[in-house]
């Protein structure tokens, strides 16, 4: 049931918080620790604002559940597709869109920039997140994360989570 109460700033605070952790997460290549973001019944979704209406067979990338995201993380330490870089989150325009008894709906711009070795930096992928965020107490884990990419066209090697 949502809620009509006005949010606290303390609550705004560990939502932005929490975001920029799991970005500092990404960014570092703590991808090990990416899963710890989510509940064990989660889901995980990549794809474009005509894809996301769908039941996930469009999407760019489909995870469901923990366990799957850990193996996605095995599947790119062995992919011959992957090319060790550095990539750079910047997330923006916060906005909690309701509230409900311990959950969140979040949304959030993104912006993602890579830089491979002996390259320039590039634009890799902008677009926005629309979360469900679980929340027991002052602890906050994504029940589901939908990453809607402006563009249409898949980004060549998505295989990293965004």
């Amino acid at each position: 049931m949502a809620t009509s109460e006005p949010l606290s700033a303390e609550l705004r605070l560990d939502v932005e918080e929490f975001y920029f952790r799991y970005a500092e997460c990404l960014d570092g290549g703590r991808l090990q620790h990416w899963p710890e973001f989510f509940i064990d019944a989660c889901l995980y979704r990549v794809g474009t604002r005509r894809t996301l209406r769908g039941d996930g067979e469009d999407d760019f990338m489909f995870l469901s559940g923990r366990t799957a995201m850990r193996d996605r993380i095995a599947a790119i330490g062995q992919s011959e597709d992957y090319e060790p870089h550095q990539q750079r989150h910047f997330l923006s325009n916060f906005r909690i869109q309701s509230t409900a008894e311990q959950e969140l709906r979040v949304q959030a711009n993104f912006q993602v920039l890579r830089t491979f070795p002996e390259r320039a930096t590039e634009p890799f992928v902008s677009g926005y997140y629309l979360d469900r965020v679980a929340v027991d107490g002052r602890r906050l884990n994504f029940r589901e994360k939908l990453c809607v990419l402006d563009s249409d066209i898949a980004p060549a090697s998505l295989i990293y989570p965004i």
